[in-house]
């Protein structure tokens, strides 16, 4: 097994090489059948390609060699999502999220220590620079924040209406990396007043949101658990509106007033969130943690309607 192999395989994505990293991650398989991450990634870059089949195929070996790794299930489900009918995708998905559940119970924010014995020995074996990566990357996908069932649903949610976009930035970002999940739209900004997140492929923006002035109109728009600290609440929303043509928002609901440093504007409810946004949302969901009574409150604002959903729908097409 050649760890250069790899290696090369994510420098030539990152760059955006795409037939050069599908050649290298197929040498770093021919040395290593057996590891997942090498079909995961190379899931990727076939599907940035556009060969959907393939991808759905490198996935699919990924799930096979790890079957406890979620992130491999949802890449899949999207993949077969866009290749149509449903049925397969909402099954690949329904499997991604009880995966996801149980490593909530477990509250566990590292992957390798989940390892089976044997494959703790061969991780071992593995070259320090490819531990290393692996290690940095599982960690993102597990960090505490992503245990909370409101991050569970956000990811469903950009599964499901965001397939074929290709821009989304995550306003007030504070350091999360959620955004990895979305590694199939190539255009990740991610903006915070201090702290915005930092990785390969991603543009990290530390601005005011309010003096930001973007070049063109974004697909998709989150913004997590930020807007409670807002001063001005109200041009920061309306700010917002204008920032993407979706918007994917979570605030506190009904949080008790001065219980949380640094909130300000609680206790928040529809009401309030309808006088920032001078309008109702398309479809909202109140989301109750597992493992407490804390609740959020979770609204999707698309610009072409301000008609109400029951349910969340597909906005993008794939092409």
């Amino acid at each position: 097994m050649k760890a250069s192999d790899f290696s090369q395989g994510n420098q030539l994505l990152r760059s955006n090489q795409l037939e050069e990293a599908v050649a290298a991650y197929q040498k770093a398989i021919a040395h290593d059948p057996s590891f997942h991450w090498y079909h995961q990634k190379l899931g990727e870059s076939l599907e940035k390609l556009g060969r959907l089949e393939e991808a759905a195929e490198a996935y699919q070996q990924a799930v096979e060699r790890r079957s406890d790794q979620a992130c491999s299930n949802w890449d899949m489900g999207r993949v077969l999502r866009a290749l149509g009918p449903d049925e397969e995708a909402v099954k690949v998905e329904e499997t991604a999220t009880e995966i996801e559940e149980k490593l909530s119970e477990r509250r566990s924010t590292s992957q390798l220590s989940k390892l089976q014995p044997s494959e703790k020995e061969q991780s071992q074996n593995r070259p320090t620079e490819l531990k290393d990566g692996i290690k940095k990357e599982q960690s993102s996908y597990w960090s505490k924040r992503e245990t909370h069932i409101y991050i569970f649903a956000v990811r469903q949610i950009i599964n499901k209406i965001g397939s074929s976009a290709t821009s989304i930035i995550d306003v007030g970002s504070n350091g999360c990396p959620y955004i990895d999940w979305f590694s199939w739209i190539p255009e990740r900004y991610s903006l915070d007043l201090r702290n915005p997140y930092k990785a390969p492929g991603v543009v990290s923006l530390t601005q005011d949101f309010l003096k930001y002035n973007p070049e063109k109109r974004f697909d998709l728009l989150t913004c997590l658990q930020v807007i409670e600290h807002v001063p001005d609440a109200e041009a920061f929303c309306r700010k917002l509106l204008e920032t993407a043509r979706v918007l994917v928002v979570s605030v506190p609901y009904k949080w008790k007033a001065g219980q949380t440093k640094g909130h300000i504007h609680d206790p928040v409810d529809l009401t309030k969130m309808n006088h920032w946004f001078g309008r109702e949302p398309n479809y909202y969901n109140i989301i109750k943690e597992i493992e407490s009574p804390v609740r959020r409150m979770i609204c999707i604002y698309y610009q072409d309607s301000e008609k109400n959903w029951d349910r969340v729908r597909t906005v993008f097409k794939p092409s």
